[in-house]
């Protein structure tokens, strides 16, 4: 819901309850359109709930009532605004509160983008577009922002040669959004709801998977600066021995005493900023099978000051955190239980990043590093003797270079700038260009005078990105663009469109042909047996709808292998051989009718005319997008019924000429409508229901299932007066 209307609009619409009384003008809505068909059903109610229960939407509230078409006609009303929060719904919340609600709440959402995208200087879609599912825009711009400055670091250290400090990873964690974790319910103290952590690396699914989490595939620098700080700061008796799969990143609470479900192995831990207390308290002899952890006495912990000490530790002992003051950041290294499960492309992204990823032998080594517990108490094993090394400790090195600090303000300025777009990287001079493409990437940025700009990037089969489109804005806040292919790029057909659509099929035919130029596409390969059988299956469940595509569909299917040839007998005058030879045969397609035909037969319809859908015909490999809806209207027994259940017209159309649809012979009509503008008026009035009138102004209603099917479908029948007095009656009206 883009934040388009009016605060003022905002708070007089959020501030309406259920029976307020509204009252609308008349239908000003244009004649053609869907929306007529639903302002002249809605525009009878006379309160908010009863708008909502007749078909409007909420956007609708917020459009009639800032256009001027919709108004309060007096109270009762709210004294503020409906509380945003799904949490506070209760069984007093009529539907309309809880509409009203979800509204406040997307609005509050929107502010919060453009805010952010004002603060950053970019085009809000650059925020919204290409990032980690479920996060909020808020969120990912200081992703970006941490994101830019772990590669900005990076960087610099690799070219100074200098290793990355703690000042460096403190200021990353400064600029990442902590999400607000609800799952870590074992380091969660009585009355907190929830904490600031997240996990980067692999991840532990639910359901037994493990795959690396969105974190680390968004935002791979920053995994790879903090693995890279471990690194930098490990000992050298453990710089081949420490091997983990997560981080945990955490960030201002004091974990409850605990222990770690599902790791494996000893864990790596450090903390960083600037408080007082948050030290650690650790029970080195623990063993969970032994004691449970409310018989953990205080006088067996050890209690290690994390800002000064690299803690080598087992995360399945019992631990806690003391409360502090200040800003305290913590950073885990640790191994998660199930992670010989992990795909090896999951692995190999890994060790990308700089995780060093743990085999058998290598997990073996780190777990040997601790000594088994012995556990407390009457259950205690004894002492074996010698030196136990429950935990390992290495203090904090000093004197460290501080690379952010190196960097000028105008570098980092330029960095973040160049990470809110898409760059390609810098071109090989020795590599040959790309003639294929598989895929692409878009951004929109802001110019110097204010104009919105778009880009469109080609990829390539090598995996470089190249500029291959641009559309300026023709006017600053005109959202009115040019789009052009740019002159750098000779691939595909010449574009010149202000239609975003035109330029995503563009591209589309660009990457389906490989890049090749106009008139010069690749070659259409011979399909095997499999590539037929496929096909034929495809469509079966998929039918071509547009006219002449049955022909299309069936040449398609026909291959050398399949082909069927009828051969006369030999020439009885002796044609030395000869073989006579007719048109192959081509395969018969799924029951289909033209959108003309598949009008008459609705025209016919009236209210209670009975229809049967066929079960399960759409599925989600046949009908991706439209097989739940279909689950949900083909219980109809009637057209009206259809309707209201989630059916469109198009839906209807669509599954009469598929075949997933039949209509029955009774309470059909006798004949079809005439031609003439003032008889198809009125013979429509067949199809209402009483106490609903029709006329052919712009204040008229129709309600009725056909009329809503017909009135509400854009179809043009172009040359179609030969065809049945109905269809040439409803292009009459105007209806298309």
């Amino acid at each position: 819901m883009p934040c388009t209307y009016a605060r003022e609009t905002y708070l007089e619409v959020l501030s309406w309850l259920d029976n307020t009384p509204i009252k609308y003008a008349p239908n000003p809505k244009q004649k053609q359109s869907k929306s007529f068909v639903r302002y002249a059903k809605y525009s009878k109610a006379k309160t908010v709930g009863e708008a909502l229960r007749l078909g409007t939407y909420y956007l609708d509230l917020l459009f009639d009532f800032e256009h001027g078409h919709l108004r309060a006609a007096g109270g009762p009303k709210r004294s503020g605004l409906v509380d945003p929060n799904k949490s506070a719904w209760d069984d007093t919340w009529t539907k309309t509160d809880k509409v009203l609600s979800r509204m406040h709440n997307k609005w509050i959402q929107w502010s919060k983008t453009f805010e952010v995208a004002d603060r950053l200087g970019v085009d809000r879609r650059n925020l919204t577009s290409n990032k980690q599912g479920g996060l909020s825009v808020e969120l990912h711009a200081t992703r970006i922002e941490a994101e830019v400055m772990s590669k900005l670091i990076l960087e610099t250290a690799d070219t100074e040669r200098q290793p990355v400090t703690d000042a460096d990873v403190l200021h990353v964690l400064r600029l990442w959004g902590f999400r607000q974790n609800v799952t870590r319910q074992n380091v969660m103290r009585e009355g907190v709801e929830w904490v600031n952590s997240d996990t980067l690396g692999l991840l532990a699914g639910y359901d037994g998977t493990v795959s690396v989490n969105g974190a680390t595939r968004f935002y791979p620098s920053v995994t790879k600066l903090v693995c890279r700080w471990l690194k930098d700061h490990l000992p050298a008796e453990l710089s081949d021995r420490f091997v983990f799969t997560s981080i945990n990143v955490n960030k201002g609470y004091a974990a409850k005493l605990h222990r770690d479900g599902n790791n494996e192995g000893p864990s790596m831990i450090r903390a960083f900023g600037e408080f007082t207390g948050g030290r650690l308290h650790y029970w080195p002899e623990d063993d969970k099978t032994k004691a449970t952890l409310d018989t953990l006495k205080d006088e067996d912990k050890l209690t290690i000051d994390l800002t000064k000490n690299l803690l080598l530790f087992d995360g399945c002992r019992g631990h806690a955190v003391e409360d502090f003051e200040g800003e305290r950041f913590t950073i885990v290294y640790f191994s998660i239980g199930r992670a010989h499960k992990a795909s090896e492309a999951d692995r190999q992204l890994l060790r990308d990043v700089g995780v060093p990823f743990p085999d058998t032998a290598s997990m073996a080594s780190t777990k040997a590093m601790l000594s088994p517990p012995l556990g407390y108490g009457d259950k205690a094993q004894p002492h074996p003797g010698g030196k136990r090394n429950t935990h390992r400790l290495w203090p904090r090195r000093e004197g460290e270079v501080r690379i952010v600090d190196t960097l000028s303000e105008e570098r980092i300025r330029q960095a973040k700038e160049a990470a809110k777009f898409v760059e390609p990287p810098q071109e090989d001079d020795d590599a040959p260009p790309d003639t294929t493409f598989v895929g692409h990437a878009m951004d929109r940025k802001i110019l110097d005078d204010g104009r919105r700009m778009l880009r469109v990037y080609l990829k390539g089969a090598s995996g470089r990105l190249v500029l291959a489109a641009t559309g300026v804005e023709e006017k600053k806040g005109s959202a009115r663009y040019e789009y052009k292919r740019v002159d750098s790029f000779t691939q595909g057909k010449p574009l010149c469109s202000h239609q975003l659509a035109d330029v995503r099929a563009w591209v589309a035919a660009v990457v389906k042909n490989g890049g090749a130029p106009a008139g010069k596409g690749q070659k259409r390969k011979k399909p095997d047996a499999a590539d037929t059988k496929a096909a034929k299956a495809s469509a079966i469940k998929n039918p071509k709808l547009r006219r002449g595509s049955q022909k299309i569909v069936a040449k398609a299917l026909v291959t050398p292998e399949k082909k069927s040839r009828k051969t006369t007998k030999e020439d009885t005058a002796g044609r030395e051989g000869k073989v006579k030879q007719t048109t192959p045969e081509k395969p018969k397609a799924a029951p289909s009718g033209s959108k003309k035909e598949a009008l008459e037969a609705f025209l016919m319809c009236g209210e209670g005319t009975p229809i049967k859908y066929v079960p399960n015909a759409k599925t989600a490999a046949s009908h991706k997008g439209s097989y739940e809806r279909y689950a949900a209207y083909s219980k109809a027994k009637t057209l009206s019924e259809a309707l209201e259940l989630g059916s469109s017209s198009s839906d209807l159309l669509y599954d009469w000429q598929a075949g997933f649809l039949k209509i029955g012979n009774s309470k059909r009509r006798q004949s079809m409508p005439t031609a003439d503008e003032d008889s198809a008026a009125a013979d429509l009035g067949a199809w209402r229901p009483d106490g609903v009138r029709h006329s052919s102004s712009s204040d008229g209603w129709a309600t009725s299932a056909p009329y809503f099917l017909f009135a509400s479908t854009r179809l043009r029948f172009l040359g179609d007066r030969a065809s049945a007095e109905g269809v040439v009656g409803i292009a009459a009206l105007g209806w298309r």
